[in-house]
């Protein structure tokens, strides 16, 4: 297939994970899951990714489905795309077609948005005061050039008029966040701003950010949510930035537009913006697929300090590792940056804080450490934070450098941690018994990955899911499966239906395993996980143990299910008694005679 073709697994998966080689194959922290050790290998060779940690494995078109929740046909235009096939519609639902439609038109629109703005900037008379208002900011014509800066004229219908021009619908444009209607029809929504086009990972102009040139309210204008756009998932310069981060394995994250414009002009490709929010989930799990440490480099003023504290712990639970950079007073990446203070940004950058000392140092600043009272308020607040600390090693540093900070002797901080940890402990048990009788409603974590599976599988779906695996490693294999059980001994209808697949393929000198390709729709997506979970695991599956296992087990579920309806059956009598009597007494014959170490039924 051309599109597999033109899309190397390596290459995609790079773009949302950092690999590093390892062997023949490429490792990194797995996409799917939350983890702080790399279990997600890539084998460029038989272009497949498996993680070892929670089981996702399959082919370029499986990772691109799983990373952006598509269906097969919407992920192989995805990939289609990428490599600049052309491509023709596969059969798609009235209201699949319909919405994807509205999204490329929408992106074509705001494409056709940004270079109208940009040309303004660059060649209207009356964009003048937009221009030198970017000179004295320091973004010179690179900046404009690298980032499609433009300018919407103080006008009510600068957009209106080229979109009528071009027989664009206004309704659309409304619903892609340009234009807004009003009694006198439509006008446009950015009016005298220096535009900022918001991409996504891909390129495309997702949104746009427009600054007010005089006093308007508000002094930024974001586009509205719309289908290709939600503020809390993008992240400002990340299509500018992504080669850079990958290349640096660290990102940088700043708060506004000419933070980023500023720091990419001084050597700091690196930096991308939150689009003046706390960091949200969605962009942490954007950030995860790029990198393993972020450093925090908000305004150091209040509200700046307290966005900041407000992503820093969704930043961790996603596992990734955090320093925080603490500006100068007054003064924001750009403003520091304009005044030609490179090296200084650099050096917060590389001194900043891990999040514990930054987490600390905000909460002892809420407390007089000059009196008793504070003293135990400002323990009070940093004990808990240890908790957070997963190395021993590092608590007890941290343990001193509080006590020295205090001026409390660390035994009596080490005994303030412990009361706090049999507290802790009690909390949990009452928690843990309130869940256990119902009395309590657990609310979700609030950052969590999806693993490779929903749940986890009972033992006898692993065991035939192990002998599919093992059939898909040898043909010989195969056949010793076929000769032990029958199709219908397999209880899960998927493994049913591949096993039955196979068979029908199975000729004594064909080539094994067969294609995924020769799999139906129906059962391709779990084939090419078995193929990428094979590849990654190299040892033989032992389909005598198996198979006997699995009997065992099946022959133990049926010995319940008869004890079931014997139970539930008060009026049995006659003929039906007794075959059931006489059943439950056959499988433990079975039981006991092909099973002798069985030590029986719980």
């Amino acid at each position: 297939m051309a599109i597999r073709e033109k899309n190397d697994i390596a290459s995609v998966v790079a773009e949302y994970v950092t690999l590093k080689k390892s062997g023949k194959t490429l490792s990194g922290l797995c996409p799917f899951h939350h983890e702080k050790t790399p279990s997600f290998t890539v084998s460029p060779d038989k272009q497949l990714f498996y993680c070892f940690g929670c089981g996702a494995g399959g082919d370029v078109f499986t990772f691109v489905m799983r990373m952006e929740n598509l269906t097969f046909p919407q992920a192989a235009r995805w990939l289609a795309e990428r490599a600049q096939i052309p491509w023709v519609e596969e059969e798609e639902s009235p209201d699949m077609a319909r919405r994807r439609q509205e999204r490329d038109a929408i992106f074509r629109l705001h494409k056709l948005a940004a270079d109208f703005y940009n040309q303004i900037l660059l060649h209207s008379p009356q964009a003048q005061a937009a221009r030198d208002y970017l000179q004295e900011r320091g973004l010179d014509q690179e900046a404009v050039s690298r980032f499609n800066l433009g300018y919407a004229l103080p006008v009510w219908d600068g957009l209106v008029r080229l979109l009528k021009k071009k027989e664009i619908p206004m309704a659309l444009a409304e619903r892609a966040g340009l234009v807004l209607a009003g009694t006198n029809g439509y006008f446009d929504r950015f009016r005298d701003r220096i535009m900022f086009p918001i991409l996504d990972p891909q390129g495309r102009v997702a949104a746009f950010g427009g600054r007010v040139l005089g006093d308007g309210h508000p002094k930024y204008l974001n586009s509205p949510d719309t289908p290709v756009f939600s503020k809390g998932r993008y992240l400002y310069g990340l299509f500018q930035a992504k080669e850079a981060i990958r290349a640096k394995k660290e990102a940088v994250i700043v708060e506004g537009y000419t933070d980023v414009i500023q720091a990419h002009l001084n050597g700091f490709p690196e930096v991308v913006a939150s689009l003046g929010t706390a960091l949200t989930m969605e962009q942490i799990k954007t950030l995860r697929r790029y990198v393993q440490q972020v450093v925090i480099a908000y305004d150091a003023d209040a509200a700046g300090q307290a966005a900041m504290v407000r992503g820093l712990d969704l930043v961790r639970r996603a596992g990734i590792g955090v320093r925080v950079a603490t500006l100068p007073t007054g003064d924001d990446p750009d403003s520091l940056l304009r005044r030609g203070e490179v090296e200084r940004f650099r050096a917060c950058i590389e001194q900043g804080e891990d999040l514990f000392l930054f987490k600390l140092n905000h909460a002892l600043k809420s407390h007089n450490l000059n009196t008793p009272e504070g003293k135990a308020r400002a323990v009070a607040a940093a004990i808990p934070l240890l908790a957070e600390v997963e190395s021993r090693v590092a608590r007890e540093e941290y343990l001193r450098l509080l006590s020295h900070r205090l001026q409390v002797t660390a035994e009596t901080l080490y005994q303030e941690w412990r009361s706090y940890q049999r507290r802790s402990r009690k909390n949990n048990q009452t928690l843990d018994n309130s869940r256990q009788t119902g009395n309590t409603t657990v609310l979700p974590s609030p950052m969590s990955f999806p693993a490779g599976r929903d749940n986890p599988p009972d033992p006898v779906e692993r065991l035939e899911r192990e002998l599919l695996r093992g059939a898909l490693q040898e043909i010989q294999n195969f056949r010793r499966i076929i000769e032990a059980l029958f199709m219908e001994d397999l209880e899960n209808p998927l493994y049913r239906e591949i096993l039955g697949r196979l068979n029908q393929l199975y000729t004594p000198d064909r080539e094994w395993p067969p294609e995924a390709t020769e799999l139906p729709d129906s059962c391709r997506t779990e084939y090419l996980s078995l193929l990428a979970e094979n590849e990654a695991k190299q040892y033989p599956v032992d389909i005598e143990g198996c198979c006997l296992r699995l009997r065992q087990m099946q022959i133990i579920r049926e010995i319940k299910q008869v004890q079931s309806e014997l139970a539930a059956a008060t009026e049995l009598k006659g003929e039906a008694l007794t075959e059931r009597l006489n059943r439950l007494n056959d499988l433990n014959k079975v039981l006991r005679r092909d099973f002798p170490t069985f030590s029986g039924l719980t």
